[in-house]
């Protein structure tokens, strides 16, 4: 069982651990207890030591609030000079930890009218730690015009002092971060410490949050390690991320390593087979083939040494059909994975083979007995000479054969990766996922592809719940989904999820989605279940991409450039 530290929890969930405890014994006096002591331990560790340093503790109406008076009731015992500013919070008798601050004469600002700002301005800039909390996981509409001036009041404190202090530490989340989106609402206190307590929030690890909280250390409390009616998100760590790493047996042959097919590569694009065979050696699979259209052939074959080739029948230039599916079938027995799309090109033709590949093409019976399905109207004929371009004046029919069933003698469709163009073409067959075996294929849009396969209008809406978005589809499709983005997210169809490490720039760039096909292929070959596949691809190739990033920059790095790196960071989490 993992330690409540790589899980990432919404609200709801939170609150019934948060019951669970209760339930257990705990009182909610006692969580509040030990979450503002907790926290107030870590500031002691991180910025103290604070006698007779200021701390402002900006204090809202709810629990949240409560465990700021904790932390300020602490750090006054250890000597700062606190003082509090209450917004929106009543006093009342049985408000206890606010009575603990009374009965030691921690002063208090009012926050009421524009005019008390002043105070809080000043008591910001003397301070040398602010403590945020205001809301924590409480935000789910936008910030009310008061609250939005304290925290601009608070933000340009920060600003005009720099990398002075005073540090700003958020409570459970900045006031203004949603807690299970992430989404900033309407404004955000930004931080440059949070306090989870208890348990990482979603807010913690999606954009834009996740810039918003600065570090994030996680603040036990006693929740409950698990409950079994939830399934929780979790983060990549490098300790889980080990224990999947395929074992390298010093008998070992190139069987033991696994066999994998990557067709990839149109006539436009055939960097993509690079990068993807690439990652797929890097990361250590035994043999990779390269199926690729017979027009691109020669100079792949030219620049990547280490692979097989299966080189394919093509409809016209760089454009694969049906005919290079049956080609692939009649090649693909002893292979334990795939991976396919990369390059591939949107042509009508390529649809054909894409549907044919994944078994998806509607059968057609030839004896008149069953469904009659009219048959597709003829694609045009390039003329000889047009490279991969169409002129409508110059095309001409030509009679299309009609699909014909599956052979029963072809081998099941083996674990599979769709990428890029295979999305793309994917996203044109209705209801595709209805026709798959469950549990066959990891798919790895990133947010534009998603938004095709959903039929939304916009990666925008992807993007608004990225997590929710992925675990849905996951479900519906009954396969994993890669997610690809600032902070990858990988769903499983049984409810598991995990969030990948934070964005980098250095991998904003072409293909390097490609090499992370590679990379997820190879480790399906290699023997792993999908989504650990996924899971320890993702932070492979994250970790690969910061690597980039130290020893090239942020701009100008290449996906290739992530090749010769893919080793190192596996051969470093190895050995720990």
């Amino acid at each position: 069982m993992q330690m409540i530290d790589t899980y990432v929890a919404t609200v709801e969930q939170t609150r019934r651990l948060e019951a669970a405890a209760v339930a257990a014994g705990a009182s909610w006096d006692e969580l509040m207890e030990r979450a503002g002591r907790g926290c107030a331990e870590v500031i002691l560790q991180r910025y103290g030591p604070l006698r007779d340093r200021r701390v402002l503790v900006l204090v809202g109406p709810g629990n949240n609030g409560g465990d700021g008076l904790v932390i300020a009731r602490q750090l006054h015992d250890a000597g700062a000079r606190v003082a509090l500013a209450i917004w929106k919070r009543v006093f009342r008798d049985d408000d206890r930890p606010w009575c603990a601050c009374r009965e030691r004469g921690i002063p208090e600002i009012a926050v009421e009218e524009q005019r008390d700002l002043a105070l809080v301005r000043e008591a910001a800039r003397q301070a040398v730690v602010i403590v945020d909390a205001l809301l924590g996981m409480g935000v789910n509409r936008p910030l009310p015009e008061a609250l939005v001036a304290i925290v601009q009041t608070i933000n340009d404190v920060r600003r005009q002092r720099g990398g002075d202090t005073p540090q700003v530490v958020a409570i459970d989340l900045p006031t203004g971060v949603n807690a299970d989106s992430g989404a900033i609402m309407g404004a955000c206190l930004v931080a440059d410490l949070t306090l989870a307590t208890g348990i990482r929030k979603r807010g913690h690890v999606l954009a834009p949050g996740r810039e918003m909280a600065g570090e994030v250390i996680v603040v036990p409390i006693g929740l409950p390690g698990h409950a079994e009616e939830l399934i929780m998100a979790e983060t990549l760590t490098a300790q889980a991320m080990r224990s999947l790493l395929p074992a390298r047996p010093a008998d070992a042959h190139k069987g033991t390593f696994g066999k994998l097919m990557i067709v990839a590569g149109a006539g436009r694009y055939p960097g993509a087979a690079f990068l993807t065979t690439g990652g797929a050696l890097r990361t250590g699979v035994g043999l990779a083939t390269l199926a690729c259209g017979r027009s691109i052939f020669g100079a792949l074959a030219a620049a990547v040494h280490e692979c097989t080739f299966l080189p394919l029948p093509e409809e016209d230039w760089g454009v694969l059909g049906e005919a290079a599916a049956r080609e692939i079938y009649q090649n693909l027995h002893g292979y334990d994975a795939l991976v396919v799309g990369p390059g591939l090109g949107r042509e009508d033709e390529t649809r054909s083979f894409v549907e044919r590949l994944l078994k998806l093409e509607s059968v057609r019976t030839l004896s008149g007995v069953g469904f009659l399905h009219t048959p597709p109207p003829p694609r045009p004929r390039r003329p000889a000479g047009q490279v991969g371009f169409r002129r409508p004046s110059e095309l001409t029919p030509e009679p299309q054969p009609r699909v014909q069933a599956p052979s029963e003698d072809e081998p099941d469709l083996p674990p599979t990766v769709v990428d890029a163009d295979g999305l793309n073409l994917l996203a044109q067959i209705d209801e595709w996922w209805t026709r798959l075996p469950a549990a066959r294929l990891i798919l790895t849009p990133h947010p534009a592809e998603m938004a095709r396969l959903l039929k939304l209008a916009d990666a925008r809406e992807v993007n608004a719940k990225r997590l929710d978005v992925a675990q849905e589809a996951a479900a519906r499709w009954q396969q994993v989904v890669v997610l690809k983005g600032p902070e990858t997210v990988i769903a499983a169809p049984d409810g598991r999820s995990a969030i990948g490490p934070a964005g980098n720039p250095a991998l904003a760039t072409a293909g390097t989605g490609d090499v992370l096909a590679g990379v997820i292929g190879s480790l399906l070959a290699q023997g792993l279940p999908h989504f650990d596949a996924a899971r320890l691809g993702v932070w492979l190739h994250a970790q690969a991409g910061r690597l980039v990033r130290e020893e090239i920059g942020e701009a100008g790095a290449l996906a290739g450039d992530l090749l010769p790196r893919l080793p190192r960071v596996i051969g470093a989490l190895r050995r720990g």
